[in-house]
């Protein structure tokens, strides 16, 4: 090859080569780039939403310094109803600028306060447990309130108290009596509804006589022990056993002459439910 067609091929050639030199110099250091180890990020992990956070037992605060915004106090709470331990209590929502995480019910018991229940930023009503009163004790009143918590674990000053009162049943007599006694004004009708394995029922208790009853206080025996109590409705209700208690809320406590009130429970019974056949009022059978 000569004269013009020689300087023309070399000159395509010197071209080439200024392309592909770099590129390759280019691919080797790609090469190398993607052979290196990167550090691995470690990334703090986050409190879950789910989670009642900082509202842990034990109680784990953030790591900064939280705003000094306490929570307003929940409103005063009232007991929705009571059964056996079970507390139903409903309270008035607190606020906070920096957002609630968790209200929290504490009971006070003789100056020493214990935590018993704890609850969603958005519950304003809950059922907890409660320790039942001595053996031996016929009751025992439990002084609750309430405390909110933001999310940066400052506590609200405590709701107003509000007390709940836990009856332990009365186990039945040893042996009856050769002549018992009888409460001639009033009169109990009882009144069931089953389905499989469940019931609800409804008592209806009658003041026969010409003077108010007052305080009153039903019990009575379920004839099988798998018939269970679980909740109730117009009267705290408790068992022991196979003992049942109910005893009158504020607006019930009266009978008047002529008067009645009806209570209802809803329990289980195995799918037998014999009604029961003797019911006390204030420790006297009524007729």
């Amino acid at each position: 090859m000569t004269g013009r067609w020689a300087v023309s091929w070399g000159v395509a050639m010197l071209v080439a080569a200024a392309f592909l030199i770099p590129a390759v110099a280019s691919a080797s250091a790609s090469g190398a780039m993607s052979a290196q180890v990167r550090p691995a990020t470690t990334v703090p992990p986050s409190p879950s939403p789910s989670l009642l956070w900082p509202c842990y037992d034990p109680r784990t605060l953030p790591p900064s310094t939280p705003p000094l915004t306490p929570p307003t106090a929940p409103g005063a709470p009232t007991v929705v109803q009571t059964a056996n331990n079970y507390v139903t209590l409903r309270w008035g929502a607190a606020s906070d600028p920096d957002g609630l995480a968790c209200y929290q019910v504490y009971e006070d018991r003789n100056g020493t306060q214990a935590k018993v229940a704890t609850f969603g930023p958005d519950v304003t009503q809950g059922t907890f447990t409660v320790s039942w009163p001595p053996t031996g004790t016929p009751s025992r009143i439990a002084t609750l309130y309430v405390v909110a918590v933001d999310r940066w674990g400052a506590d609200s000053p405590p709701s107003p108290t509000v007390q709940a009162t836990i009856y332990n049943d009365l186990p039945p007599s040893p042996t009856p009596s050769p002549t018992p006694t009888y409460l001639d004004a009033c009169h109990v009708s009882y009144h069931t509804y089953n389905w499989f394995g469940g019931m609800t029922a409804y008592v209806t208790i009658s003041n026969t006589g010409s003077i108010p009853i007052t305080w009153w206080r039903l019990t009575f025996a379920f004839p099988d022990s798998r018939q269970r109590l679980t909740n109730g409705w117009e009267a705290e209700w408790s068992q022991s056993g196979q003992m049942v208690n109910a005893a009158p809320l504020a607006y019930n406590r009266n009978i008047a002459p002529g008067g009645a009130v009806t209570l209802g429970f809803n329990g289980t019974n195995g799918g037998v439910d014999p009604a029961p056949t003797v019911f006390q009022l204030n420790g006297l059978i009524c007729r």
